[in-house]
């Protein structure tokens, strides 16, 4: 698995009855390979993952490996059951995957560590690509970090703001990608790299401020990061994969549709000129004013 940026990239339904449109999301992704990211994390939270079925997901990893676009694919694994997710593994085990990224079940709270364990470890069992822990306790179950540690994997997602428990697993020989963009600055310094949402909406920056990170230019870095923690709260302002996909579309031209209920798109009222003028750093936009034209 490259370094670098992995998209959490979005799910385009079809407005008019909710299927998944394909030909976007396999536009999406080539768009999203031109811009410079390392790869895709395909499903995740932002990719409304437990609200594609299985077979829907095999369909749409198919066609991005017949694409070849020259970027890493990662499947997400986000089902509410044992079953089922052995069941997509089976299915992208035979896939030239860089690894799987893997959430537990998430309906019953709270659970053991021993059952986590268990969980895990039947999931490694089947698995014949690296294995990625899925850490975001805002909406599933926490995974305690002692206990990834102690499991043959290759690392994790830490999508929970904690730099201890990113901590403990480098401290185990794991790596760790950043799942969140509240302190870029810092948490890329040992990072593996990122998956993001952001990348959706602004690919360049997020692989500029990990390349900014890398190359020692903390300042420049953190100007960026600082940026981005704004750009965040533009995703927030409504559900976040509605958001994230309006702004997507805008920024590509592809036609990015809709999210399946429960989430809803943003209102009609939704202002995306105010938005985009948000996602583009101050000093960029005075640079770009300062050109000749």
């Amino acid at each position: 698995m490259r370094k670098g940026v992995y998209a959490a990239n979005v799910t385009p339904f079809r407005e008019d009855d909710l299927s998944l449109d394909v030909d976007a999301y396999r536009r999406h992704v080539a768009w999203l390979a031109e811009q410079g990211v390392a790869g895709v994390a395909a499903f995740g939270t932002n990719g409304e993952g437990p609200s594609v079925t299985v077979d829907e997901k095999v369909t749409v990893l198919e066609a991005l490996v017949a694409d070849d676009l020259g970027i890493d694919l990662m499947p997400v694994l986000t089902e509410g059951n044992l079953p089922d997710t052995l069941r997509l593994l089976e299915r992208v085990n035979d896939l030239p995957a860089v690894g799987v990224l893997v959430l537990p079940p998430y309906y019953f709270k709270p659970v053991s560590a021993d059952g986590l364990r268990a969980f895990y470890e039947r999931v490694l069992d089947a698995a014949r690509h690296p294995v990625l822990v899925y850490h975001i306790p805002r909406y599933s179950v926490p995974v305690p970090a002692d206990l990834v540690a102690s499991l043959p994997v290759w690392g994790a997602k830490n999508s929970a703001d904690d730099p201890a428990w990113s901590a403990t697993l480098r401290a185990a020989g794991q790596q760790v990608m950043v799942g969140t963009e509240s302190d870029l600055g810092h948490d890329l310094v040992d990072g593996h790299g990122a998956i993001s949402a952001l990348a959706n909406i602004v690919p360049r920056q997020m692989v500029e401020v990990h390349r900014l990170v890398h190359a020692g230019e903390t300042d420049a870095a953190a100007r960026l990061a600082d940026h981005l923690r704004g750009v965040v709260d533009v995703t927030k302002e409504h559900d976040s994969p509605g958001v994230l996909k309006r702004l997507a579309e805008a920024q590509s031209g592809i036609p990015m549709g809709t999210v399946r209920p429960p989430l809803l798109p943003p209102p009609a009222s939704y202002d995306i000129a105010a938005a985009l003028a948000k996602l583009t750093p101050t000093l960029t936009r005075r640079v770009l004013r300062a050109q000749p034209r």
